[in-house]
């Protein structure tokens, strides 16, 4: 019996220091990509296919709510957990109104996100 792949999970974040924390942390768990912009978080999702995305609402070329918007366009079903380090109930209000798996404040557990990540289906 073959052993179960790997969950696909694309990262978009543009913070360097939490993109390396994700690699160490989750390396041997999934099979990764990142990106650092909305842009190159398009490209990368049309050629790595994730099982699920983690979507980081602050971005330098977009904002990441009208991101999960096109995004929700083209894959509806793509499960989607959402990071912010911001605490605005505004931000949460409007993804609310999406399909997402999860909305997590930073700073966060990864173990935390790892159980979201694993959860989402």
């Amino acid at each position: 019996m073959a052993p179960p792949s790997k969950r696909r999970v694309l990262f978009i974040e543009d913070e360097p220091a939490l993109r390396k924390s994700y690699e160490r942390f989750f390396t041997g768990r999934y099979e990764m990509a990142f990106a650092d912009s909305g842009g190159t978080g398009l490209a990368t999702l049309e050629s790595f296919h994730p099982d699920v995305l983690v979507l980081d609402l602050r971005l330098p070329d977009t904002d990441g709510i009208a991101l999960l918007q096109t995004i929700r366009r083209s894959q509806p079903a793509l499960p989607v957990v959402v990071t912010t380090a911001y605490v605005s109930m505004e931000p949460l209000i409007s993804v609310l109104d999406l399909e997402h798996s999860a909305y997590l404040v930073k700073p966060f557990d990864l173990n935390d996100l790892a159980a979201r990540i694993d959860a989402a289906r």
